[in-house]
C-alpha cells in the first residue's frame, strides 16, 4: 500500500521506535507485533512504548534537541543509568521472547506535549494484554525488585530523631552507585512465599530544609541509612501489593523463581499460579550503605 503511493522503497531496517495506544495494548499486543518480528528486515532492538492517548501524536511532536521524534525517543532510555523511573528495557525481541513464554512483562509509558516525549511509568502487561499502569515510583521500585536498577536517586524524609534543626519538611537524598537483589522462594508446609534481600550502596547526596554544613558524623549517617532502607522498603512494599491486588500479573517473576529454584514444586502448582500469586507472602529486607558524603567540607 505504501508502495502505490511514493517512490521510494520503505527499508524496515531504518525502523527506530513502535508506539502502542493503550486501546490497542489492552486489547492485547501479540498479533500487533507479530508482523515486525517475522519481517526479516526488521531489527530486534527496536524500541517498544505504550502511550495512553494517540500514538500518532507521539510522532507529531518536533522535538527541540533532536531533528526527528523517532531518534528522539529511541535515545530517551539511554538515560536509566541517572534516572531509575524509567523502563530501560524495552527491545522488541525481549517483549516477545516473555510473550512465546508466557511471561507477564511492563512496557515504558510515554506522553507527549507540544516539543517534548517524557517517559514516565510503565504500562503492565499480563502474558501480552495490557491490565494498567505503574507510577513512576512504582517503576522505580520494580527495577530495584527485579535487579535491574541501573542508577538513580531516593529520597526519604528526615525524622525528628535524625536532626534537630529541621525547618520544614526536611528531605535527604541518595545517589544509588550499586544495588544487588536476591529472591529466594520458600516453602513451609504447603504455603509458599518469596524472600526478599536488596542491598543498596550509595552516595549522601543532597539535603532540603536541613542543613549539617558537611558535618555529618557517624550517628547520623547510620540513621539516614536506615531511613533510606525504610523508604525502599515501604515503596517495594506498597508496590508489590498492587500489582497482586489490582493486576494479578507476576513482572516480578517470582513463578520464574519456583520454577528455577523448586522445579518440583513449580510441576504442582504451575497451572494455579494466575490463583497464588495475588496471595503469595513476599518478605522484604533492605540495607543501605552510605559511602561517601561530597567533597565540602
Amino acid at each position: 500500500e505504501i508502495l502505490s503511493r511514493t517512490n521510494l522503497i520503505p527499508y524496515y531496517e531504518h525502523l527506530q521506535v513502535i508506539i502502542i495506544s493503550e486501546d490497542v495494548a489492552r486489547s492485547g499486543v501479540e498479533d500487533v507485533l507479530d508482523f515486525f518480528v517475522r519481517d526479516q528486515e526488521m531489527r530486534r532492538r527496536v524500541k517498544v512504548f505504550v502511550t495512553s492517548g494517540q500514538a500518532k501524536s507521539i510522532l507529531d511532536v518536533k522535538p527541540r534537541t533532536e531533528d526527528f521524534s523517532s531518534m528522539y525517543l529511541a535515545h530517551i532510555p539511554m538515560n536509566s543509568t541517572k534516572n531509575s523511573r524509567m523502563v530501560h528495557e524495552v527491545d522488541l525481541g525481549k517483549i516477545v521472547n516473555y510473550i512465546h513464554q508466557g511471561y507477564d512483562f511492563v512496557l515504558p509509558r510515554v506522553e507527549a506535549t507540544k516539543d517534548e516525549i517524557k517517559a514516565s511509568g510503565a504500562a503492565v502487561f499480563k502474558k501480552h494484554n495490557m491490565v494498567g499502569w505503574l507510577s513512576e515510583l512504582e517503576v522505580e521500585a520494580f527495577k530495584l525488585l527485579i535487579n535491574r536498577f541501573l542508577g538513580g536517586v531516593i529520597v526519604t524524609e528526615i525524622t525528628e530523631e535524625m536532626a534537630d534543626e529541621v525547618t520544614g519538611k526536611g528531605l535527604i537524598v541518595l545517589e544509588v552507585l550499586r544495588t544487588h537483589t536476591k529472591i529466594t522462594p520458600l516453602i513451609e508446609g504447603e504455603n509458599p512465599s518469596v524472600k526478599i534481600d536488596i542491598k543498596i550502596k550509595g552516595n549522601y547526596a543532597e539535603e532540603v530544609n536541613m542543613h549539617t554544613h558537611g558535618k555529618l558524623h557517624k550517628d547520623f549517617l547510620i540513621k539516614a541509612e536506615k531511613q533510606f532502607a525504610k523508604e525502599v522498603e515501604g515503596l517495594c512494599r506498597k508496590t508489590i501489593k498492587k500489582v497482586q491486588q489490582e493486576f494479578g500479573a507476576d513482572i516480578f517473576l517470582f513463578g520464574h523463581a519456583f520454577k528455577t529454584k523448586k522445579p518440583a514444586y513449580w510441576k504442582q502448582v504451575e497451572k494455579d499460579w494466575d490463583v497464588i500469586f495475588p496471595e503469595l507472602e513476599v518478605d522484604i529486607n533492605v540495607d543501605v550503605d552510605i559511602i561517601l558524603t561530597g567533597i565540602i567540607r
